[in-house]
């Protein structure tokens, strides 16, 4: 099971629960992962065109999205970036003198540091 796996499969507890603040940050850390898995090619796709909806994908550039798997460690990487973003944010948060925003990042933090934490992997 891969970190992306637990996550995913903590969600359905967590909206059965209605834990929105550790949900918010669940999904964050699921989308910067899925966002890092994927990248794009610089250069156009030259592959002949078998019909022209396959032609159509590859002029506008559907044909050129390309996905790679990640390792765990780099997953964990990008969450525990997740993490640290929340944190540095509820400080600016809170020396704007907005409270309740900052201790809203900084639980979503500490749940999300919770799942890494218990991660079996």
């Amino acid at each position: 099971m891969t970190l992306l796996s637990y996550l995913r499969a903590d969600l359905v507890p967590l909206m059965k629960r209605r834990e929105k603040v550790a949900l918010r940050a669940v999904r964050d850390a699921i989308g910067a992962i899925e966002n890092a898995q994927v990248t794009y090619l610089a250069t156009p796709a030259t592959v002949a065109a078998t019909s022209e909806f396959v032609a159509s994908a590859v002029r506008f550039g559907c044909a050129e999205r390309v996905r790679r798997e990640l390792s765990d460690a780099e997953m964990m990487v990008l969450a525990r970036a997740e993490v640290t973003r929340r944190l540095d944010e509820s400080a600016h948060y809170r020396e704007a003198g907005r409270v309740d925003a900052a201790l809203t990042l900084k639980a979503e933090a500490l749940a999300l540091t919770d799942r890494l934490d218990a991660y079996p992997g």
